[in-house]
């Protein structure tokens, strides 16, 4: 095959998952072509070590007693790895077979990493009239002869007779171009278009993984988008999110900002507003616990949990800590109570009479039998506490909050926030009134953090100036 000049092997594997970290495979054929010639042949079933599920056996017909006197992956991992050796790994959704396969040779201490032709790609590069590109599809609209269909060796056999029509029946040229667009570019996710990165930014911003269905999936943020994009598909076989994102993800939206603080503000609230399917972090809690200061008659510092709502924490000096559960907040109190010697008691972990059950171990220094002066507990205790407590807003009223640029561009722009709340985005041109896009305003725990992370550790980055009168009125209204 004049075309396809390098050596191919068209790959199809059977799993008994679809998560290839916990998943196995269950069965793999690998055909190799070489100067247009198939030279080898290799199909196994392969004993997976654990459980066959029901809809497995269902789709592919491979039953557990199929598998019973299978080899493991390791007894057949050196005759395979020699016929993938050297060659262009093809399959129909590449990364999905990749990753187990890369999954399967680490576990054994081989490493793996081919150059990939995706059959999905190709087949969407080359027929683009057409909206679904499934095997199933290329079969039917091809006449690809199969006998069994979920099975390793005829799905892999069905990749080689496809590209024996495409070879035959697309313009040699228009072929070879597809083929090196192919192969030049890192392998995209099956679903997304072809230029998919490079219509992406090298900017700061937000950008939104979206489904078929056009639901947010996973919201991220980078200084770069195109390249932070770019990295969830390079190290997704050997993250579960990340391949979980690979074989969802149709579409990709970017909402670019002036600054990456705007960008993790604008992250924060996104992934609370839209609850997409893969950010563990950042989301939205409707209730928190607040770790409260209160003062026994003895004049120690008790601690006392409650729970309330996000935005009753501004301005209330008597909280301690904020946790987004009453287990987290138990868990955090256990540890600083060992860490700093502080009465369990008093941080209202146990109930009992008389001494705690670590001033018992000599691990207390006793405030809860009035062995240790208020004065020298508080004080720890507070120190203990430090940085989780809530600041208060360092400054008199709403600021104009800008990231230092270095582009020469006359347009100001920034945030405006208030007691820790950004209210508004503000944006002027030279010669122009300011235009004001209000926001939520709403108390956030992670935009506090964030924002008092800048304050403390990256001030020099920020210019923070108090609103004009001018800006001010406009706010207002």
């Amino acid at each position: 095959m004049s075309v396809f000049g390098e050596p191919l092997v068209l790959v199809d594997i059977e799993t008994n998952g679809l998560n290839h970290i916990r998943g196995r495979v269950i069965e793999v054929a690998a055909i190799r072509v070489e100067q247009g010639r198939i030279v080898h042949e290799f199909r196994k079933l392969i004993d997976p070590g654990s459980e066959l599920p029901q809809f497995i056996t269902n789709l592919t017909g491979i039953t557990p007693k199929d598998l019973r006197n299978a080899p493991l992956f390791l007894a057949i991992a050196d005759k395979l790895f020699d016929i993938l050796d050297g060659a262009i790994f093809v399959a129909h959704n590449v990364r999905f077979d990749y990753s187990f396969l890369k999954q399967e040779f680490r576990r054994i201490g081989k490493s793996f990493s081919p150059r990939q032709l995706c059959t999905v790609r190709l087949s969407r590069a080359l027929y683009p009239q057409y909206r679904t590109h499934k095997l199933h599809d290329l079969i039917a609209r091809h006449n690809l002869k199969v006998d069994s269909r979920h099975r390793a060796y005829d799905d892999a056999h069905a990749l080689w007779q496809f590209l024996r029509h495409i070879e035959h029946t697309v313009d040699p040229e228009v072929l070879r171009k597809a083929l090196a667009c192919q192969l030049k570019k890192p392998s995209l996710p099956k679903g997304l278009p072809a230029d998919a990165l490079a219509s992406l930014p090298e900017a700061a911003g937000v950008y939104i993984m979206e489904d078929e269905a056009g639901q947010p999936i996973y919201v991220g943020k980078s200084i770069n988008i195109k390249k932070r994009v770019a990295s969830h598909f390079t190290r997704d076989h050997e993250n579960t999110q990340e391949f979980n994102i690979a074989q969802h993800v149709k579409n990709i939206t970017v909402h670019q900002t002036d600054s990456e603080l705007e960008a993790l503000l604008l992250e924060s609230r996104l992934v609370k507003e839209m609850l997409p399917l893969y950010n563990k972090k950042l989301r939205k809690v409707s209730k928190v616990m607040l770790a409260k200061r209160v003062h026994t008659d003895a004049g120690y510092i008790a601690v006392h949990l409650e729970e309330a709502n996000p935005s009753d924490i501004p301005g209330s000096d008597n909280i301690l800590a904020v946790y987004s559960h009453r287990g987290k907040a138990r868990e955090s109190l256990d540890r600083i109570a060992k860490d700093w010697q502080l009465c369990p008691k008093l941080l209202g972990l146990e109930k009992s009479k008389g001494a705690c059950f670590l001033s018992q171990l000599g691990k207390c220094q006793g405030a809860c039998v009035e062995r240790e002066q208020p004065g020298q507990y508080n004080n720890r205790l507070l120190t203990a506490f430090a940085h989780s407590q809530v600041d208060p807003w360092p400054y008199p009223g709403p600021m104009l909050v800008q990231e230092k640029t270095k582009s020469s561009s006359a347009t100001c722009q920034g945030l405006i926030v208030d007691r820790w709340c950004v209210i508004a985005k503000v944006r002027q041109d030279a010669y122009c009134e300011p235009v004001i896009e209000t926001l939520p305003g709403r108390f956030d725990l992670d935009a506090y953090s964030i924002l008092k992370s800048y304050l403390t550790t990256k001030l020099e980055r920020l210019i923070i100036q108090p609103l004009p009168p001018r800006q001010l009125r406009l706010l207002a209204t």
